[in-house]
């Protein structure tokens, strides 16, 4: 059966946003098994940024009529490039069609990158919102993270941003760390409320298998909080978080009213984004590719003029249908059944209706007058029930894995 109506960004001539991934940090964090790493000498971030520069001018330029709301650098560490290497990223982007007034430009920040001059500089180049990595308060587990900085530096470098004029400024903050407490984590939002922050994003520690965290765990030589422990420090920060004015609008964003990323908005809406840069997706036209995730083998292809792109799919119907539940159900306004009906041809539950039933029976998803949601225990064991939505379980992961790089 076709789509009734696909995907709403369905042509090259208009996008919604634009994704850039520098995967250099200064030194890799002990949890971290993301596509990162260490940058070694300045040679290496120019050989990349003259190979992102090139990906981003062979896209086309004039190809796009706008992109119409949002550029997010991601990584790794953005904010590790010089402001002269970020200014030719952004001219590159600006070349391939007009940024309007009023998008969204963010970057991700590590608050041992910034200065008063850089955070003045990226204000010149255009980008209104930053992430700050804070992580934590708590200045022994940021070394036991292996983090590069200490609390003091993360609340001067939110200081300082907010001296250069930047009026979003999100924090991240990672809970369910060996050994916190739950008293420790509630003193970590009271010091990342007292800041004033637009947005903050609340991740639980994962033991990823590429992490060295991961070996230690496996090993027996790092023990990860309890659940019962992980779960009271969840809705301790959905409680604090509200009566602070935060609106909690995905499975682990909280945001004040007008504040929410767009960036993330398009994604969890199924929009279509171009992704630049060593590991990054796109997603245009019903086709999902992503580019060699090696750094050095990225740089390589791009200077020897090869595509760097070493995965593309064309997403069957079930997929999307998937990605679309999946990503609605992160929200905790849950799906509109009416507005999924139109653009898909039919309700989310179409495609598995018995375990819809019985995800509702175990009081995981709640089904309200127009919306279908997933219940507060729904939102705790978010990637187990859309597990058992997902037509095979390599998509789920799949997604999962975009949806954190993204």
């Amino acid at each position: 059966m076709p789509l009734s109506n696909p995907p709403r960004c369905g042509t090259l001539h208009a996008m919604r946003s634009l994704y850039v991934h520098i995967p250099y940090c200064r030194s890799k964090c002990r949890y971290c098994g993301f596509n990162s790493v260490p940058a070694g000498d300045d040679t290496v971030l120019e050989s990349y940024t003259r190979a992102l520069v090139a990906e981003i001018r062979g896209a086309g330029a004039g190809k796009y009529d706008s992109f119409s709301d949002t550029v997010y650098f991601g990584g790794g560490t953005p904010s590790l490039l010089s402001l002269h290497q970020l200014g030719g990223i952004m001219a590159a982007l600006r070349g391939l069609a007009p940024l309007p007034a009023g998008a969204e430009l963010s970057i991700e920040c590590n608050p041992e990158t910034l200065d008063a001059e850089k955070l003045a500089g990226l204000r010149q180049l255009g980008f209104d919102r930053l992430s700050l990595g804070v992580q934590s308060f708590d200045d022994d587990l940021l070394a036991l993270m292996g983090r590069p900085h200490d609390a003091a530096r993360a609340a001067e470098s939110f200081s300082l941003a907010r001296a250069a004029g930047f009026a979003n400024v999100g924090i991240d903050l990672i809970f369910a760390l060996p050994g916190q407490t739950l008293d420790g984590f509630r003193r970590d939002l009271e010091r990342a409320i007292a800041l004033g922050p637009e947005h903050l994003s609340l991740y639980a520690l994962t033991y990823e298998k590429n992490s060295e965290f991961g070996t230690l765990k496996t090993e027996g030589k790092l023990i990860p909080a309890n659940e019962d422990l992980e779960t009271d420090m969840y809705l301790a920060a959905i409680e604090a978080l509200a009566a602070a004015g935060y609106q909690h609008y995905e499975v682990s964003n909280f945001a004040r009213q007008g504040f929410r990323s767009r960036h993330n908005l398009n994604y969890w809406d199924c929009g279509e984004y171009l992704g630049f840069g060593a590991g990054a997706h796109s997603h245009v036209a019903g086709k999902r590719r992503a580019n060699d995730p090696d750094p050095a083998a990225y740089v390589r292809k791009i200077d020897a003029k090869q595509d760097p792109r070493t995965f593309e799919e064309t997403l069957t119907r079930d997929q999307q249908l998937f990605e679309a539940v999946f990503l609605g159900l992160r929200m905790t306004g849950g799906i509109d059944v009416a507005a999924f009906a139109a653009r898909w041809g039919g309700p989310p539950w179409s495609r598995s209706p018995r375990e819809w039933q019985r995800l509702e029976r175990e009081g995981l998803v709640v089904r309200e007058p127009g919306r279908v949601r997933l219940s507060q225990r729904g939102l705790l064991l978010a990637d187990g029930v859309l597990a058992r939505l997902a037509p095979d379980p390599s998509f789920h992961n799949e997604q999962l894995s975009m949806n954190n790089e993204q």
